[in-house]
């Protein structure tokens, strides 16, 4: 009965944890283009004016993305894309390079 209601319990743990991992991917991909990223990095996110995001790492990706909107980096093309997410939160900037590492 005891690994009965430990099997019970940790599959009631890990169920809504695998929901939000793949709710987190695909808040990421619908942000991703509501927030008009595919302008500069194309719907695959294969790069175009901007650099490629796709297949990036997910902490490299979001703390650029944090440097250029906090107005940290200036470098290459940081001004443009600055105006463009000054106004994505943490989450929202979580979620989409989430998204662009999975691709």
């Amino acid at each position: 009965m005891k690994l009965f209601t430990g099997v019970v319990g940790a599959a009631l743990v890990a169920a809504p944890m695998m929901f939000s991992q793949a709710a987190v991917a695909a808040d990421g991909a619908a942000l991703y283009k509501a927030k008009g990223c595919a302008g500069c990095h194309k719907a695959d996110a294969m790069g175009q004016v901007g650099p490629r995001l796709a297949g990036q790492m997910e902490a490299y990706t979001l703390e650029q993305f944090k440097l250029i909107r906090d107005g940290k980096r200036t470098s290459g093309k940081s001004g443009m894309m600055a105006g463009a997410v000054k106004s994505v939160t943490d989450e929202e900037a979580a979620a989409i390079a989430k998204y662009v590492a999975g691709l």
